[in-house]
């Protein structure tokens, strides 16, 4: 794991994993990618400040293995995943005022890379960066020292 300058912010790289200012991108090109998208998915499931559930929202090109992966890592922490279906940040905001959920995230798939793109989002709506939290996910997903929940979450299809 390393820091870097680079031109959207600091960088935190773990691995094939990068935990940009804004977002975390995963390369799927690399034989643990799926690995990496289900410890995001614990880290951020552990960091959320207060119990509640976790609205998921994917793009139309949202690569499908990366999506189950980060899901399944919510559900072993013990959280309740809401699949909020298709869309954008929109859908991140209805959601997470229908729901009154803990967070959010949106998952989508970037062709040109190879990458899937994974935006997290807090209770209010406010996209997770560097200074808001991202950074400590990472330092999670790096630690790797998760324990799962007494109980497995729940998927929920949001109405």
């Amino acid at each position: 794991m390393f820091w870097t300058l680079h031109g959207r912010g600091i960088q935190l790289f773990h691995m094939g994993t990068i935990f940009s200012d804004a977002d975390i991108r995963v390369h799927l090109g690399d034989s643990m990618a799926t690995e990496y998208v289900w410890n995001v998915g614990k880290a951020f499931a552990e960091w959320l400040p207060e119990d509640g559930s976790v609205a998921v929202v994917t793009s139309q090109i949202a690569d499908k293995t990366a999506v189950t992966a980060f899901v399944e890592g919510l559900l072993l922490q013990g959280r309740t995943v809401i699949d909020a279906g298709v869309g954008g940040q929109q859908a991140v905001y209805t959601s997470l005022s229908e729901n009154k959920s803990a967070g959010a995230a949106l998952l989508d798939y970037s062709a040109a890379q190879n990458l899937a793109v994974i935006s997290l989002f807090d209770s209010h709506g406010a996209a997770i960066s560097m200074q808001t939290g991202l950074n400590e996910i990472g330092e999670l997903v790096n630690a790797g020292n998760f324990l799962p929940a007494a109980e497995k979450g729940t998927l929920l299809k949001s109405e």
